[in-house]
């Protein structure tokens, strides 16, 4: 709240400007990350606040967009209710998840050729704040699935850049590692190892859906089979198929690759009899040893061709936005009150909560202002309707009142 007091301009006026609106809340994809693992040290994240405004009609500047940065693959669900915000599935796709307020209006606003000098200003409106849950589903080309120990790490250590870990038991891998395989001049894709898979994954066992639901943004699939057991090359197989096809049979529509590992192991190499059988059902076979790097460059090769003429599954997200636009007259339409108990009402309008919580009340004039609007939309008229008492508390948005009726 200003006003005007240069020398001659005798009768000034106000020049109080408006406050500047807060930044808002922007999550965008890059390809520039493959994991979450930047939320594991920061939980809240804030934008800007907008500046006050100032005498001489200066109005406040605007706070800047907080822009948060996530792989490619990001789903954002509002926790308050489960829906999906976005689907972050391309490079630079953003979403605005918290707007920031307006700001307040200075004194220079009010003033009307019936009151000329207007002794208050609006407070700048709180921000959305909102609880996200962020999860990523992995978008690569080639998607290693296997049972535990199928070696899968250690491929995907062997041929690419990625650092998993590796060890002699069951789920080692426990959330998805990535990494990008090279494997001539302008020939790369991205390979990923997908937590194991244990028969009933599709019912929830072992990592269960959690693990399967990342298969959809894979555009090829790689069966990696430990041979150490001749015996059981086909039966894993199967059960890796019929798991696939309990979760979502269009997942098998997928161009995929059948790579049996360890065969170093191998007495003696029996791999001639097996690619017959492989064949004779449909499938690409290839013997390899991940961890002696045998048979892995004609396997890459093929993963490479399969993965340039590919496209992921892509499930189509609509995001819906809808703007009401009320008149003042209107208002008192949406106007909802509740008794909380016999002295306590709540009275609930978004307008009405917007004005409540802009209003200094530190400043008698504002809050003369409010009353009129309380007139305007007949409040008092609505509160007799629920048997509003002396001495009853109503509260709107954040703030409460005690009522007196008007003697």
């Amino acid at each position: 709240m200003s006003f005007r007091h240069e020398k001659f301009a005798p009768h000034g006026g106000p020049d109080g400007g408006n406050g500047g609106n807060g930044g808002n809340v922007v999550i965008q994809a890059t390809k520039e990350l493959n994991t979450l693992n930047h939320f594991l040290y920061q939980h809240y994240f804030t934008a800007e606040n907008g500046e006050n405004g100032r005498g001489g009609n200066k109005h406040g500047k605007n706070g800047n967009d907080l822009i948060i940065k996530v792989p490619i693959g990001t789903i954002l669900i509002d926790e308050n209710n489960g829906e999906i915000i976005a689907d972050l599935d391309e490079n630079g796709k953003s979403v605005i998840v918290a707007k920031g307020g307006k700001g307040g209006k200075g004194n220079k606003k009010f003033a009307t050729s019936v009151e000329r000098a207007p002794h208050y200003s609006e407070k700048g409106e709180k921000g959305e704040e909102k609880h996200i849950e962020v999860k990523l589903k992995i978008l690569s080309d080639i998607g290693i699935i296997g049972l535990p120990n199928a070696g899968k790490s250690t491929l995907l250590k062997t041929v690419s850049n990625a650092k998993p870990t590796t060890a002699d038991y069951p789920f080692t891998t426990l959330s998805p590692k990535i990494g990008v395989v090279k494997i001539g001049v302008g020939k790369r894709f991205i390979m990923a190892d997908l937590p194991g898979l244990l028969e009933g994954a599709s019912k929830g066992k072992g990592m269960g859906n959690e693990f399967l639901a990342h298969i959809e943004r894979t555009k090829v699939l790689l069966f990696l089979i430990d041979g150490t057991n001749k015996k059981e090359i086909l039966p894993t197989y199967n059960s890796l198929l019929n798991e696939l096809r309990s979760y979502k049979p269009e997942i098998l529509d997928k161009k995929r690759v059948v790579a049996i590992n360890k065969i170093d192991l191998w007495n003696v190499k029996r791999t001639k009899e097996i690619k017959e059988k492989f064949k004779n059902i449909g499938e690409e076979v290839y013997f390899i040893s991940a961890l002696h790097k045998i048979g892995l460059e004609d396997l890459l090769e093929r993963l490479y061709e399969l993965a340039i003429s590919s496209t992921t599954i892509k499930r189509k997200v609509t995001v819906k936005e809808n703007t009401i636009r009320l008149s003042e007259n209107d208002l008192k339409k949406f106007l909802r009150i509740e008794r909380i108990d016999d002295h306590t009402v709540r009275v609930t309008q978004t307008e009405l909560e917007r004005r409540v919580q802009l209003t200094n009340f530190d400043r008698p004039i504002s809050v003369a202002e409010l009353l009129r609007f309380f007139k305007k939309i007949n409040l008092e008229r609505e509160l007799r309707k629920v048997n509003i008492k002396d001495g009853d508390r109503v509260i709107i948005g954040n703030k409460s009142f005690i009522y007196k009726k008007d003697e």
